[in-house]
């Protein structure tokens, strides 16, 4: 896998509610919809490589993303739950207030602290989405566009640059912008290096 987009779904409903990410089905704003057409365009009119898929969390508001973007550039989306942000447990069917009153007391070590009843751990995360991506490297999968959410985006980042330490995972993270474009990119040629092209680019949403 040499060459990899990496894109955080547009804004949705809990963006403005308050209300919780995770596992809930919260679907696309109109803003969010927007995004992902402007996301599509900025592909089509200048793709960094030649895409040969775009795969997706199959939560509603990544699969609406990626169904979007797909359709610009003439394709069709594959849905993956691997893809699919921190699961929350029960606390993606409650708001805050109600999740706080839920939620587990922090436990060390913070990687697999696990917020909420029937949540999973940051690490259970990492290890979800790094597993996935090994299988698509496996496959010899490659050019790929993945939408996804912001902590499953960190954990790919991470998984391609090899920074998959216990200090590495618990203390880097990164800013991920809805529909922001992150391109990462293996040099076969120059010793494996990898390089990362774009970080959280959101140059492509600035009209609107």
């Amino acid at each position: 896998m040499n060459e990899l987009i990496l894109i955080r779904h547009g804004q949705s409903e809990h963006h403005l509610t308050g209300g919780p990410g995770g596992w809930s089905l919260s679907p696309l704003t109109a803003l969010g919809r927007s995004q992902a057409v402007a996301t599509a365009r900025r592909l089509k009119d200048r793709p960094p490589f030649e895409i040969s898929a775009v795969i997706a969390s199959d939560l509603p508001r990544a699969a609406e993303t990626a169904a979007i973007i797909a359709a610009g550039l003439g394709m069709n989306a594959e849905s993956a739950p691997a893809l699919r942000e921190l699961n929350n447990g029960v606390a993606a069917r409650l708001t805050k207030d109600e999740a706080r009153r839920v939620a587990n007391p922090p436990t060390e070590p913070a990687l697999d602290w696990v917020p909420y009843p029937q949540a999973e751990s940051w690490r259970a995360m990492y290890r979800r989405v790094a597993a996935f991506l090994s299988t698509l490297r496996a496959e010899g999968r490659d050019r790929l566009v993945l939408v996804s959410h912001a902590n499953a985006i960190v954990c790919a980042i991470n998984w391609f640059l090899g920074l998959d330490s216990d200090e590495n995972l618990t203390r880097l993270a990164y800013e991920i912008r809805p529909c922001s474009l992150t391109h990462l990119r293996l040099d076969a040629d120059n010793d494996q290096s990898r390089t990362v092209v774009r970080l959280n680019d959101v140059e492509h949403l600035l009209s609107l």
